[in-house]
């Protein structure tokens, strides 16, 4: 299984505009890829317009499956008006320590 993690910054004013476009990406993602295994969104709690997503994928096709969705595509195409930075962390491996 592979990870990724990004943290968005989003500048004042926009964070309900991309709350409300990541809600319907989010949603799209999980009903419509199912190599996708995980996607959450989380608000750091000293920052609040600091975003953090993990995303967990099957494998590389779902990757590669998760960046031809149109959803995504129009994520990607609105996030400069309200990303102030982000940053992405791939390449990741999922490690299950549950049963240690």
């Amino acid at each position: 299984m592979h990870v990724i993690i990004v943290r968005w910054r989003i500048k004042e004013g926009f964070v309900a505009d991309f709350e409300a476009e990541m809600k319907a990406h989010v949603a799209a993602t999980r009903a419509s890829e199912s190599g996708c295994l995980r996607f959450d969104v989380v608000r750091d709690k000293k920052e609040p317009r600091t975003y953090h997503l993990f995303e967990i994928y099957r494998d590389d096709q779902a990757i590669a499956d998760h960046g031809k969705s149109p959803t995504l595509a129009k994520l990607v195409e609105k996030a400069p008006l309200w990303v102030e930075d982000r940053s992405y962390f791939t390449g990741n491996t999922w490690i299950d320590l549950s049963s240690a």
